[in-house]
């Protein structure tokens, strides 16, 4: 083409003695020449491109091809199947995988009753449930339920859905996954079932320790109740009236919300800690048969904020613990009246603490009914008299309105323990 191309340039050079066809001969040649030159390294650059683009294809087709065999040995070893539903005609499809799982040849076509038709019966409610709410919601979700396979065995499987819109919205795509979760739910039965004895065991442990501490704390209490009770049972009969009251009064408007399970449970447990503060008072006046004198009932008085003293320090290192809560409140409030008269702050009201209240009207009525060394035991009927003439000016008059409607209760719980 080089020789050719340089004859041509000769000739036009001496274009001048040239006539006017060989003049265009020659330039027709030269570019024909030019045309086919051009046309020719573009083709072998087009035939040099494609081969290099066939050559990737190949390369990418096979990695392709790789990764296929690659995601379909990582379904099969995580036990986990697709499954793709065109909206527009309803076909389903299924990965290989699937069909292993739900144990159907692969040569089956895959439709949705297929499927259900493999739910557990006791599933099989709220499988279907799950499916029609998908076409509606459009969200991705997740789920598991059981399989009934036709051997008999049950499996759990796992099941994730998604769905793909065009532009406008429209749904073009419902596709998921289901996965093969029996020997994980196995494991998860188990470790449940560990858990919830663990849980057992330190609840037991837990019970144990309380009842324990518990047991030595009302000895304790008995120790110094015995001091002024002739019975030794005043501790029992309290706590008991102090919880069938507290039951009662759950059901008055004013105290429904106020008086739960927990309140009910403190109150009997932390109730026998009232006259705690006992322990600091001499014999001499906390026995002495006959009326005290305003110094002696001074130092009586003392008795709830020693009370008080002793719980709160051991409540400064449980300052979370109800129990010592509830038991510093009723040491030290117990003796507070509805009127304000009562001691040793002078509270009024509902700004007296409910437990302590509560425990005011228990521990009142069984002291009008024991015999004490200042007195004889009063009989039920008067006893009851005396609470209601205190109604509004010593007790709650909420209070005293329940425990007289409920009396015959409260008279066979004293009599009872004894």
């Amino acid at each position: 083409m080089n020789n050719r191309y340089l004859m041509l340039q000769d000739i036009l050079s001496n274009s001048l003695c040239l006539n006017a066809d060989l003049k265009a001969y020659a330039l027709e040649s030269f570019a024909k020449e030019i045309d086919y030159h051009n046309q020719t390294e573009l083709l072998t650059k087009l035939i040099l491109d494609h081969s290099s683009i066939a050559k990737r294809l190949e390369q990418i087709n096979k990695e392709l091809a790789h990764s296929r065999e690659v995601l379909a040995e990582a379904q099969e070893i995580a036990l986990l199947g697709r499954w793709d539903i065109n909206p527009t005609s309803g076909s389903m499809t299924w990965s290989k995988s699937m069909y292993d799982i739900l144990e159907i040849d692969s040569s089956t076509p895959a439709t949705s009753d297929l499927f259900f038709s493999i739910v557990h019966p006791d599933d099989l409610e709220q499988a279907t449930a799950i499916f029609q709410e998908m076409f509606v919601a459009q969200k991705p979700w997740t789920t598991r339920y059981r399989l009934l396979m036709k051997s008999g065995k049950i499996k759990w499987v796992h099941l994730r859905f998604y769905s793909k819109t065009d532009a406008k919205g429209i749904p073009i795509l419902f596709y998921g996954t289901i996965q093969d979760i029996t020997e994980m739910k196995k494991v998860e039965d188990e470790l449940e079932k560990y858990s919830q004895r663990l849980e057992q065991l330190v609840e037991e442990k837990v019970r144990e320790i309380s009842s324990s501490q518990m047991a030595t704390i009302y000895a304790l209490i008995k120790l110094s109740e015995s001091r002024d009770d002739d019975t030794g049972a005043h501790i029992e009969r309290t706590a008991s009236f102090c919880r069938l009251l507290a039951e009662k009064a759950r059901s008055v408007t004013e105290y429904a919300n106020a008086i739960t399970d927990i309140f009910i449970e403190t109150i009997y447990k932390a109730s026998p800690l009232h006259d705690i503060g006992k322990v600091g008072i001499p014999d001499g006046i906390l026995l002495k048969p006959g009326k005290l004198t305003e110094d002696e009932f001074t130092i009586m008085k003392s008795h709830v904020q020693i009370g008080y003293d002793t719980l709160s320090k051991v409540g400064q290192q449980y300052d979370k613990n109800d129990f010592l809560k509830m038991g510093m409140d009723i040491a030290l409030y117990h003796h507070e009246k509805w009127n304000g008269s009562g001691y040793n702050k002078g509270l009024k009201g509902g700004n007296i603490p409910l437990c302590a209240r509560i425990m005011a009207l228990a521990d009142v009525y069984d002291a009008l009914r024991s015999k004490r060394v200042y007195k004889e035991a009063f009989s039920h009927e008067k006893s009851i008299e005396i609470i209601s003439s205190s109604k509004g000016s010593h007790f709650d008059p909420v209070l005293v309105d329940v425990f007289i409607r409920h009396q015959e209760e409260f008279k066979s719980l004293f009599e009872s323990i004894k």
